[in-house]
C-alpha cells in the first residue's frame, strides 16, 4: 500500500495564508510559529518532534477553543497528530484520533470558503485511514460495509471550489476496500470496483502497478466494462449513490 495514498498528508496546504483567530493575535502568532515548526519536523521525518508540538497545540486549543469553533486550526493539529502517531507505530491511537477528528470537524462546513479546504483535507485523510484499517481486519459483511461507508464519506467530502485531484490519493484505498468486499460477497461489489479502477485509469493514477489490480484490469469482464466507460458530464467523482446500470446512468 502506497503510504502517500494511504495517509494523504495535508502538508501541501501551506500555512502562509490567513489563520482563523482562536482568541487574540498573540495566540495566533504562537499557533502559526508552532505549526510551521511541526511542518518542518514533518518534512524531516522527525515524527516524535511533530507529535510533541501538536500535542502542545492541542492542549492550548482545548483551553481557548473547547467548542472546536476554529476548525482550520483544529484541522492542522489533528491531522498532524494522526500522521505522526501512525508513523511512530501507534496505529490504534491514530485510528482513534481519526474517529475524533471526523466527529468534531464534521459540522458547519462552509463549501465555498477556501479556508475550509484544510478542514475537508483532514476529514478526507481520516475517513481514508478508517476505511483502510477497517478493511484490513474485516471478516464479516457488516465490517466491510463500514469500510465502504468510510471511503465513500471520504469521496463525498469535497467542495465545489476544490479540484477533483484532491481525491487522487484515495482511489487506491477505495479499490482495495471494494476488492476485499467483493471477494466476500461473490462479486456483489464488482461494478464499484471496476468503476474505481476505470476512473483511476482515466486520471493516470497507475493502480495497475499493484499486481492484484493489474490482474483484474486484464480480465475480459473489466476490459468490456472499461471499453464502454465514460465519466458523467456533471459529476466526475464516484459516490455511494451511483447507479452502475450503465456508464452514463449516474
Amino acid at each position: 500500500m502506497n503510504a502517500n495514498r494511504l495517509l494523504s498528508l495535508i502538508l501541501t496546504v501551506t500555512l502562509t495564508g490567513p489563520v482563523l483567530a482562536a482568541g487574540d493575535d498573540k495566540f495566533d502568532d504562537y499557533f502559526d510559529t508552532q505549526m510551521k515548526a511541526a511542518q518542518k519536523a514533518m518534512s524531516e521525518k522527525r515524527y516524535a518532534s511533530v507529535k510533541e508540538k501538536v500535542l502542545e497545540l492541542e492542549k492550548a486549543l482545548t483551553k481557548v477553543d473547547p467548542a472546536y469553533g476554529e476548525k482550520s486550526q483544529w484541522a492542522y493539529v489533528l491531522d498532524f497528530k494522526r500522521f505522526s502517531l501512525y508513523e511512530m507505530g501507534e496505529q490504534e491511537a491514530a485510528v482513534e484520533s481519526c474517529r475524533r477528528t471526523v466527529k468534531v470537524l464534521a459540522s458547519n462546513d462552509w463549501p465555498y470558503l477556501a479556508e475550509f479546504n484544510v478542514v475537508r483535507a483532514a476529514r478526507r485523510a481520516c475517513h481514508n485511514m478508517l476505511a483502510y484499517e477497517q478493511s484490513a481486519v474485516a471478516t464479516t459483511l457488516a465490517q466491510h460495509e463500514e469500510a465502504i461507508s468510510q471511503i465513500e464519506q471520504c469521496f463525498e467530502t469535497v467542495s465545489p471550489i476544490e479540484d477533483d485531484s484532491v481525491l487522487d490519493n484515495f482511489y487506491e484505498t477505495r479499490a482495495t476496500v471494494y476488492l476485499k468486499a467483493n471477494a466476500l460477497t461473490k462479486n456483489k461489489y464488482q461494478p464499484q470496483l471496476f468503476d474505481t479502477l476505470a476512473r483511476a485509469d482515466l486520471r493516470k493514477l497507475a493502480l495497475e502497478e499493484d499486481p492484484e489490480f493489474a490482474k483484474i484490469m486484464k480480465t475480459p469482464a473489466y476490459l468490456s466494462f472499461r471499453k464502454d466507460f465514460k465519466l458523467p458530464k456533471k459529476n466526475t467523482r464516484p459516490g455511494i449513490n451511483l447507479s452502475f446500470n450503465s456508464s452514463d446512468a449516474r
